[in-house]
Parts: C-alpha cells; structure tokens; sequence
C-alpha cells in the first residue's frame, strides 16, 4: 500500500511538471481584427486570409491547405518573400472573411473595417483600391496572445494599418474645350501616406509634397468673376479643412506652375494616413487652343495630365462663279443669345479676347470689337479660341471693285474624340469646306429679275421728244 501511495505521488508530481511545461489553449473564437488607415475617397475592399490556426485538439498550429508550398512557417510570418509566395496563392483561393469600408453622411467612407468572431490564429490582409488610386502592401495580422500568468494562448483583438506601396495623384478639368478668357476649374487629389518609424527611429516618408504645372492658362485665385464663374481657392483633407493647409498662396494668382509640401498632415501616429487631399483651383484661359495641367506627388512622380481645348475656324473669299480667291475682305464672328447677335472682341493676331457685345439696338454691328478679320493674298482669315458651339462669319468690308455679301456664313463648332477612346483631342468646324464666301465684281452685279429701269427711260425719252415737237409747232403758228 505505502508503494502504491509513493507511486501515486510520483505520478502526481509528473503530471504537475508537464502541465506547467505546456501551454493550455483558451476558446479558440472570439477576436476582431481591426484593418484601419483605408483611403476614404470611395470604397475600399479588404479580403483576410487564414493562414494558421489551432488543431482539433487545441494543442498546435496548423497551417491551410490554400499555404502549401508557400514556404510559410509560424516563425517567418513576416518576412517579405513568405508574404509574396502567400498573396500569390490566396488571390488563387476564396478569401476567408471580406469586408468594404462604409459610406459615411458626408459622401466620404469609414477609413476602417472590422473582422469580429475570428480564429486565434494568423491571418493575410489584402487591400483593395477599385480605382485603382492606392495600392496597397501585403500585411500579416495575429490573433492571439500568449497568457504568462495563466500559460494559456487565447484570442487577441488585433488592428493593422493599411499602408500603401504606391499613392495615385489625380487631377481633373470641369471643362473639355473652352474659349479664350473662360475660367476652368481643377482639382488635383491625392492621398497622404502611411507613415512608419523604424526601431533605430528612421521614418519611411520623409517628404510629401505635390506639384503643378500649368501651359494655356494662369492661375486664378482671386479677383472679380469672370463670365458669371467665380474663383476658387481651397484645399481640404477627407472633406475638411485643416489649419494651415486652407488654400494656395495667393502669390500664385497670375503664376503658372506650383509645389505644396504637405509633409505637415504626414503623422507618427498616422493622423490622416489615407485621407484624401483635394486642392481646387480657378485658372484662366489664355491664347491657346490647348490648356494643359500636369499634377504630380513625391509620391507619384508620372501623375496625371489633363486636357482642355479650344478651336479654329478660317473662312475663305472668293469671286462668284471662279476659283479666284480675294485680299482684303474684313469680317467679324458673331454667336446668337437668344434672339440677340453677339460680336466677338478679336485681337490683332486673330484670337477673340472673350469678350462678345451685344449688337446695336437697331440691330447693326456695334463699336469696340477690335481688329477686324482681314483674308489674305490666299483669300482666308482664321479666327481662333472658339469653343464648340455655332458661329457666323459676317463680311463688313469688300475687297475693292467687289460689291459685300450680306449672307452672314454660318458654322459650328465640335470637339474632336479619338475613334478608339471616346476621348476629347480637339475643337473644330464640323463642315470646313463649307465655310466659303462669293462676292461680285461690281461691274458685274446680276440681274434681279424684275423689268429695271429700261422701260422708264424710254417712256421718259418719248415724252421729252413729244414736248420738244409741241413746243416748236406752237411756235410757227405764233410766227404765221
């Protein structure tokens, strides 16, 4: 009996031993994971992956069948080349869990999700841009936690941040063509980075500024508005506007090209990580039928680059009848608003000014419309800046020896796509060759038809010789 009692205390003292050599298993439900620092431009999808959990048995790891020949074991979780080899094969399997940010009152979206009731384990986060504005790292996040005091590995509440590889910078144009003097305004958006501060105290971003640069136009930032448009200056993050980041510099009026360092909204603490900046601006349109603007980040050195155009319309005078083209033919461009005809305000060189007057009340050309449109040796004159739209060609002066046309030409205006993109590549006249003008050589005016004046001459000539006739007649008799 007392051997068995020393046996049993042995037994006893093993079992104690080992118990406290192993770690026990908690429930093995039960954590949310946290994804934050999402873009809150538009919808972002988040896909987690499970890489390990617990066995039937809650005693070890096991790893999911989608990881095998990942390389993957529970030590090299973060090392870059295992997290590469294990996104290549989870997009090759269904995801685990999916979850999409939510649209919040504002139009923004929630810059996080939520993964509730999951495995203690480790799992793959994949992060998804649908406008392909952010791409995003490969993280890896754990769900459970190792209990000291109570050897237990249980489920953890975990959250990671989204940091993204690449940021896209966008810009976009509220116009496709314009005219000279038109007011267009810009946007320029892009997203402020992830930041991360090493062990040795090093940061991953150390600059994050975005440049601008503008060709067929001038920032216009303040002033008066211009055909009812007024301007705009501002800048806000995720919809907002932040202290010391409200707007330009307003030197930049009149300015063409700018770089804004916006390294102050990049936060240890990843503050605004993922929000999206928004600068938007006025520009004015100057002599040129393409306005261009290039915005670019240190982050996005290609950007994006918009385009705005505008168009020419040439007009060519020739002799009825012939192939004989005319100098020295003056016009002017008018456009109907309403019932009432607007004269266009033309430069030296051809270019409207964009300013248009309104004609006389008695319905004739009005004064102040600048430099007439003047054809040359080779019988044409150009008009430039046009937007779409219809147009008329209105001849105020003759060529010598030629007699004026007064039907007004008319044309139109349109813009021009690429027959494979749809996009916008220019403005011009829809029906070019039709814009002629004839004119007759004075000399040579037509008949119009009717009896003229030949039947009156001779009548009036018959009548001077029947009086002349009477007159000599009464004479004799008075002389007899």
């Amino acid at each position: 009996m007392k051997k068995m009692k020393k046996i049993l205390a042995v037994i006893l003292s093993l079992a104690m031993v080992l118990g406290m050599s192993m770690t026990a298993f908690a429930a093995k439900a039960g954590a949310t994971l946290e994804v934050k620092g999402l873009a809150t431009y538009a919808k972002q999808k988040v896909d987690i992956y499970e890489i390990y959990r617990l066995d039937d048995n809650d005693n070890a790891w096991v790893a999911a069948d989608w990881t095998k020949d990942t390389g993957v074991t529970p030590d090299n979780l973060a090392d870059s080349n295992v997290i590469s080899a294990l996104r290549t094969a989870a997009l090759k399997t269904k995801a685990t869990a999916t979850e999409e940010s939510k649209e919040l009152s504002t139009g923004k979206f929630a810059s996080n999700v939520n993964f509730t009731g999951l495995q203690a384990g480790a799992y793959l986060v994949i992060v998804t841009d649908p406008t392909n504005k952010t791409e995003y790292s490969t993280m890896v996040a754990k769900t459970y936690k190792y209990d000291e005091k109570n050897n237990l590995i249980a489920p953890l509440n975990a959250s990671v941040v989204a940091k993204a590889d690449k940021y896209h910078t966008g810009k976009e144009a509220d116009k496709t063509n314009v005219e000279v003097g038109d007011l267009v305004t810009y946007k320029v958006k892009t997203t402020v980075p992830y930041q991360e501060v090493k062990p040795n105290g090093d940061k991953l971003v150390t600059e994050f500024k975005v440049s601008d640069n503008l060709t067929g136009a001038t920032f216009y930032l303040k002033g008066d508005a211009v055909k009812e448009t007024a301007a705009v200056n501002t800048i806000t993050v995720n919809g907002a506007t932040v202290t010391g980041f409200e707007k330009l510099s307003e030197t930049l009026h009149g300015q063409r090209a700018f770089e804004l360092d916006l390294m102050g909204l990049v936060k240890d603490d990843n503050t605004y990580a993922g929000q999206e900046v928004v600068i938007t601006y006025t520009a004015l349109v100057d002599k040129a039928n393409l306005v261009e603007n290039k915005a670019t980040s240190t982050q996005d050195p290609k950007g994006t680059t918009t385009k705005t155009y505008s168009g020419n319309a040439t007009i060519t005078k020739l002799e009825v009848n012939t192939t004989h083209v005319l100098k020295g033919a003056e016009f002017v461009v008018y456009r109907m608003n309403g019932e009432t005809k607007e004269y266009a305000v033309i430069d030296a060189e051809g270019w409207i000014t964009g300013q248009w007057i309104a004609e006389t009340t008695k319905g004739e050309v009005p004064a102040g419309l600048g430099s007439t449109l003047t054809t040359a040796d080779d019988g044409t004159v150009t008009v430039k800046g046009l937007k779409a739209g219809d147009y008329y060609f209105k001849e105020v002066v003759a060529p010598d020896g030629y007699s004026i046309n007064n039907n007004d030409i008319a044309f139109t205006m349109a813009e021009t796509t690429d027959k494979t993109t749809g996009v916008v590549t220019g403005v011009a006249p829809t029906q070019p060759e039709l814009i002629k003008m004839y004119d007759f050589k004075l000399s040579a005016l037509p008949s119009t038809g009717g009896m003229g004046t030949t039947l009156f001459t001779i009548a009036g000539c018959a009548i001077m010789v029947a009086a002349a006739g009477f007159f000599f007649a009464s004479r004799k008799r008075v002389n007899k």
